[in-house]
């Protein structure tokens, strides 16, 4: 088979969530672009059946996604708006609420499938007249003061001005680009599953600092939660029958919404925070969990992917349109808006996880204390979620 070669403005590695975000806004911008992955993203679901991957979507984001005409794509009856979020320590300590009227808020975000938002995202590219490459494997990336460039094993060659590496937490882009990451391995390590409830959840998403882990509900449509355990005893966890397990989850939430019947069977993922060395190359930019892990129990990591994009899309489009869009001076501009955030963000998630796998009584009883404060100062309440909200 003959080589071929294909130019475009944007090149971009990684088709989930972030990446196909990124290649409908940016087409959307005027950019001519690729978007490449080795495997097609898209998860099929039996009729009816429930995706036991759930993100709870900041109302920022949701906003930008409405505005890309994505989020208008998806089942409104399987996306759920979070009314409000209770946070109990491990004392009896009164919990720490937040509710969206506090801050004059519709709500604190919405709990949606990923298969559901990546369905919308590749229902909309089918509208923009984007390249989608799938099933292509990537050989070698050349990236140089002239463009970037990536081989294909099929012989094809794509080149660009600028590549966006968004191929994930062990990113092949960033490892070509020679960035190397500094990582965190937790000891805990995440369970998801999703449960029918007995009692309404109201719309509350609940979260338990407990002896054992991180346990949060997140409410569904209808009377059904995920549930997300950060704990070091997954393996147990996962041993357990589903009848046990939604006995073990009843007990450990406290009762809170009655008896529960396991609808997904759970599944285990490593809990890891990472960061690239640097979020830019020579051309290359990096975006979602390629530049960045955090632990999930804020419900972060795909909000900072989407963040990213945002501010990606927002530096190229103020450039001056002179400037070429992989220019290392435009790129920089990108790093540093998203420093700042990502700092906060993972300063505050690893704070919280040292703080609450502590065993020591002092800084147990600071942290249970830590909780109730914001309760009684609003001010420091409506900070809190106003940070959330974004």
């Amino acid at each position: 088979m003959s080589a071929t070669t294909k130019h475009y403005d944007i090149v971009i590695v990684g088709a989930s969530l972030v990446g196909a975000s990124a290649a409908v806004a940016l087409a959307k911008q005027g950019f001519k672009v690729a978007l490449v992955d080795k495997k097609l993203p898209l998860v099929e679901l039996a009729n009816g059946e429930w995706d036991s991957r759930i993100y709870a979507i900041s109302p920022g984001n949701a906003d930008w996604l409405k505005d890309l005409g994505v989020w208008q794509r998806m089942n409104a009856e399987r996306i759920t708006p979070i009314d409000a979020m209770q946070i109990s320590g491990d004392s009896n300590i009164e919990a720490l609420n937040f509710n969206a009227e506090d801050v004059f808020a519709n709500n604190l975000g919405y709990i949606l499938e990923n298969s559901a938002l990546q369905q919308a995202l590749w229902d909309e590219l089918k509208t923009l007249d984007v390249d989608v490459l799938i099933g292509a494997e990537g050989t070698s990336v050349e990236l140089n003061a002239q463009g970037a460039a990536l081989q294909l094993a099929n012989g094809q060659q794509l080149t660009a001005k600028l590549m966006i590496g968004s191929d994930g937490g062990n990113s092949w882009v960033r490892a070509q680009a020679g960035l190397s990451q500094q990582k965190t391995v937790y000891e805990h390590v995440g369970v998801v599953a999703n449960f029918e409830v007995e009692l309404p959840h109201q719309n509350i998403a609940r979260q338990w600092f407990l002896e054992d882990g991180i346990l949060a509900w997140l409410p569904l449509t209808g009377n059904r939660i995920s549930m997300v355990f950060s704990t070091k005893h997954s393996q147990n966890l996962m041993a357990l029958s589903l009848a046990e397990l939604a006995e073990y989850v009843v007990q450990a939430g406290g009762n809170t919404l009655g008896k529960m019947h396991c609808i997904t069977p759970p599944v285990a993922f490593p809990l890891v925070k990472q960061n690239a060395s640097a979020l830019i190359a020579n051309r290359l930019a990096l975006v979602g969990d390629a530049a960045h892990q955090v632990h999930p129990m804020a419900g972060q990591g795909v909000n900072l992917g989407f963040r990213d994009v945002v501010e990606l899309a927002q530096v190229l489009a103020e450039r001056n349109p002179l400037a070429d869009i992989g220019d290392r001076f435009v790129l920089r501009r990108y790093e540093r808006a998203r420093k700042a955030d990502l700092l906060a963000m993972q300063g505050l998630t690893h704070g919280l996880y040292g703080a609450f796998d502590s065993k020591q009584a002092l800084v147990r009883a600071a942290r249970n204390w830590g909780l109730s404060l914001p309760n009684k100062h609003l001010m420091l309440k409506r900070a809190l979620m106003k940070q959330a909200l974004i």
